[in-house]
């Protein structure tokens, strides 16, 4: 399976039409929840995890206040059933509005995470401080997204609403990147966010280059050949036929890649420093 392949990833879709935020509604849900919610916060933050059902239902049921009981956000509420596409939307337009308090946002950050964690389609915390609150545009999430013909996988942050996606499609159209195999391999890593503003500069100084196997890696990316010749003096002095040995290549690929983001892609090796 190559990077284009993997699942569970989010498919960029239209955002639906929303009605106008009430946020009078909201406010006043707030406050009847908020110490059910900022309780349940607490014990996250205390724990070092994502918040737990009972409280991501509870925000969300707060949040849908503003749309009316048909939102998304509400029936997630309600059932704890819902997709992160359908909810991601609705939040993230309140998460965007001038008129969200300190207080909405912390409650959308962790409702983001909690989804995103729960699809198993995101990066982690590992660009967080796992002392503080998540932060939504400090979450990647691994998205397919269509570019021409093809599907690709990468990696958008988690602040990013359809429009913005919609933007990226069109950025990869123009970057060609159907026609680019290292490209899609570098925005496929998973701690490469296509929310970086200078994303094919990021790309040309990472890029270490394309080799055909592990051998043709090592050689361009290692002082194998210079083992080689240490090997070969060792073998003059002790009288060893240097053809009778092999290298084993395993345990000196697995030293390059802590050095190297090495991906494996229609049998080629594409290498980025780390």
């Amino acid at each position: 399976m190559n990077e284009r392949e993997h699942s569970p990833t989010p498919e960029i879709r239209e955002a639906p039409e929303r009605a106008s935020p009430d946020w009078r509604r909201l406010e006043v849900a707030s406050g009847r929840f908020a110490r059910l919610i900022s309780d349940g916060i607490a014990q996250a933050l205390a724990e070092q995890t994502e918040i737990d059902d009972g409280t991501a239902r509870c925000i969300a049921h707060v949040l849908g206040r503003a749309y009316g009981r048909e939102s998304a956000l509400a029936d997630f509420g309600r059932t704890g059933e819902g997709h992160y596409l359908t909810l991601r939307d609705e939040y993230l337009n309140l998460y965007s509005d001038e008129r969200a308090d300190a207080v909405t946002k912390e409650m959308i950050d962790w409702l983001g995470t909690y989804l995103v964690r729960r699809e198993n389609t995101g990066t982690g915390r590992r660009f967080m401080n796992e002392h503080l609150p998540p932060k939504l545009d400090q979450l990647l999430v691994r998205t397919s997204v269509r570019v021409g013909d093809e599907r690709f996988i990468v990696n958008i942050p988690a602040s990013w609403d359809s429009g913005e996606q919609d933007g990226l499609i069109e950025l990869l159209h123009d970057l060609r990147l159907p026609e680019d195999p290292a490209l899609q391999a570098f925005l496929a890593l998973p701690d490469v966010s296509d929310g970086t503003p200078d994303l094919m500069e990021s790309f040309h100084e990472a890029f270490a280059g394309t080799y055909e196997n592990d051998e043709a890696a090592l050689r361009a990316l290692s002082p194998l050949e210079d083992w080689e010749t240490s090997l070969a003096d060792w073998c003059i002095d002790h009288g060893v036929d240097f053809d009778a040995l092999d290298w084993n290549f395993a345990p000196l690929m697995d030293r390059l890649r802590d050095l190297y983001d090495l991906v494996e892609q229609e049998g080629r090796i594409h290498a980025f420093i780390q």
